[in-house]
């Protein structure tokens, strides 16, 4: 009986997990890749001297993230994975305090015994409470006022979320709160030899089971061919397909097919979305004294007018020894910004400059002559911005055309961006393909 034949657009952890099951289901599947590398924004860079590649985004994965785990195991992966005890703190009135600890949170400064006392119940709550439906249709800032009190709200929370959220942060759900939560764990998981070199690992057994991937493979656009009711890539005859799921930004996706209608397009420009910038820097000496996560809380969201103009500082080395990377220290930077904000407009140098006057608030003591290199990676595309009754927004894996299907960070939630979460929405939209299939015959 012949296959299906399913072309996924992007080989980040999304269209790996979807091939994945696909696979197992009968498929062909081919993967379209516009880098050379497989990955997505997971992907890492191979320097010369390093002994294992470098991730441009920080990256890890909490010790309790299933989908994680479950593809280690499907492919023999599970003893590449390394569980970790690093330290998260918070950067608050020029201090670096732990924040990774329950007693660390309710003995955060500037909160009476009550406001500890409301603070630590509620996160308990939360911790125990498993279903996010009951928060999608109210404000993280009411539930947090409402249970933890205003001076909690004002002196803990509400710089976190203008830090992450912006303009948005008056606006965003309790969902999206619940989540950060609920699965947040003090230890972390890593893979040995880095998330790219896992990455290959998953891509060699799909290989393995016949997968084709097209690297440095940019498509541009998909054509249906009229005669044979097929799906071309780029108009390339002898790539064609009865089924296309795309796995990227939802401009990308639109603008990849000509046919779709207009409602459906203008919905999905329509949606909020935040982007991300993100600057490793590679220095000879340590930055952060043991902090592998630093929360930068903000007053203001424009980041101009604070202390500090990053969300996070990721001391990677401090959680990952340095001997792996030529003995050098990893220090990651970053922003999560609207779309079109002016700092996307800033150059690679204009950045680093404006990053470290910030480090240098977090030590003193760091020079110019310290640094050994930067690096800037930007996107436009990093997450949807969750308001109220968000889960009504969420679009549909179908399209408005039969056969074209999407998924991506778009169809994550309450969750937050992330490779586990990449892998679980795979894993849901090569089960309603699959479903759909069946339904037919």
């Amino acid at each position: 009986m012949k296959k299906n034949k399913i072309a996924i657009i992007g080989s980040g952890y999304c269209g790996l997990g979807a091939a994945t099951k696909l696979i197992d289901n009968g498929f062909e599947v081919s993967i379209f890749e516009s880098l050379k590398i497989p990955g997505g924004l997971a992907s890492g860079m191979k320097k010369t001297n390093y002994d294992w590649p470098i991730e441009p985004f920080y990256h890890h994965w909490f010790n309790n993230e299933p989908s994680v785990m479950q593809i280690a195991k499907k492919f023999y992966l599970q003893d590449k994975v390394k569980t970790y005890s690093p330290v998260t703190s918070f950067y608050r009135n020029g201090e670096i305090k732990p924040f990774d600890r329950p007693y660390h949170i309710i003995t955060y400064p500037q909160l009476t015994f009550y406001d500890r006392w409301r603070l630590g119940t509620s996160l308990a709550k939360l911790k125990l409470t498993n279903s996010w439906e009951q928060f999608d249709n109210i404000t993280a800032k009411s539930w947090i006022i409402k249970n933890m009190g205003e001076n909690v709200y004002f002196k803990l929370w509400r710089p976190m979320l203008i830090g992450k959220w912006g303009e948005y942060h008056e606006k965003i759900n309790m969902a999206w709160f619940w989540a950060r939560i609920h699965v947040r764990t003090r230890k972390l998981m890593y893979p040995i030899g880095g998330f790219q070199t896992f990455t290959e690992k998953i891509v060699e057994n799909l290989k393995k089971r016949n997968a084709k991937f097209y690297f440095s493979h940019d498509v541009k656009k998909i054509y249906k061919n009229d005669d044979t009711g097929r799906y071309q890539i780029n108009d390339i005859s002898h790539l064609d397909y009865d089924k296309i799921l795309f796995t990227n930004s939802p401009h990308k996706y639109i603008n990849s097919f000509d046919n779709f209608s207009e409602p459906y397009k203008d919905n999905l420009n329509n949606l909020n979305q935040m982007g991300a910038i993100c600057m490793m820097i590679r220095l000879k000496r340590k930055v952060l004294k043991r902090s592998y996560w630093i929360n930068i809380p903000a007053d203001s969201h424009n980041i101009f007018e604070n202390n500090i103009p990053f969300l996070v500082c990721v001391e990677h080395t401090n959680m990952i020894s340095s001997k792996y990377y030529n003995n050098e220290h990893i220090v990651y930077c970053a922003n999560y910004l609207k779309s079109g904000h002016k700092l996307f407009d800033l150059s690679k140098e204009q950045l680093f400059e404006l990053y470290f006057k910030g480090l240098k608030k977090l030590n003193t003591k760091i020079k110019k002559d310290h640094i050994i290199d930067y690096e800037l990676t930007k996107t436009n595309y990093a997450s949807p911005v969750f308001n109220l009754n968000h889960k009504n927004l969420i679009p549909s894996f179908d399209s408005s055309i039969p056969g074209l299907y999407w998924a991506s960070m778009s169809h994550v939630y309450p969750w937050d961006r992330g490779t586990n979460y990449a892998l679980d929405i795979g894993n849901k939209v090569a089960d309603h393909i699959i479903h759909e299939k069946r339904n037919k015959k």
